[in-house]
């Protein structure tokens, strides 16, 4: 637990705009790796929201979906979405001169991930509680609005450069949209 709290305090820096994060994040060969496991940090919260998004009104959702394939896709969908910008970093990461930068940012990144997952956590327990209403959506709206200017403002720390943080802000979003696209082509169940 220590070590997630430290990686979590690291990656807040970075979104600060604190250099003195990095110094907080394991980069190393073993530590790209073991990057990975922010996804089973994240997953609780992750389940949390597929529980609240398929409480929500499904009228247009087909009955034959079940509570598991539902569950199913969206953990295929947010993995492919987890992981593609990764596998995309890996592969052009030398043509473009960013062979030092792929284990910081990918570091950074997925504990990042992890780290926004987290926050949205009781805003998604509140809207399970209470129900979606005009407030809450305008909460969720400023939400997603903070978590993209927080993971801008990391790459940004680690990259020295707002167009390419920004760029490379929207390309995660981006990849993320376009997973959850092919995950509910694949599979038939409504993920957005």
């Amino acid at each position: 637990m220590s070590e997630v709290l430290n990686n979590f305090s690291g990656v807040w820096a970075l979104m600060m705009g604190r250099k003195d994060g990095m110094s907080r994040l394991d980069v190393s060969a073993d530590g790209f790796y073991r990057s990975f496991s922010a996804i089973l940090v994240a997953l609780p919260a992750l389940t949390l929201s597929w529980i609240e998004f398929e409480a929500g009104d499904r009228s247009d959702q087909a009955e034959h979906i079940g509570t598991a394939q539902a569950f199913g896709a969206h953990l295929f969908a947010d993995l492919l979405a987890w992981l593609l910008p990764v596998i995309i970093l890996l592969l052009v990461a030398k043509r473009i001169g960013w062979s030092r930068k792929v284990s910081p940012l990918v570091v950074a990144t997925n504990w990042g991930a992890a780290l926004v997952t987290w926050l949205f956590a009781p805003y998604l327990a509140l809207v399970l509680l209470i129900g979606m209403g005009p407030n809450l959506a305008l909460v969720g709206a400023l939400l997603s609005i903070g978590s993209l200017v927080l993971t801008a403002r990391l790459c940004r720390t680690i990259l020295d450069d707002w167009p390419t943080a920004i760029f490379l802000t929207a390309a995660l979003l981006a990849t993320g949209l376009l997973s959850y696209g092919v995950v509910m082509d694949l599979t038939g169940v409504p993920l957005i």
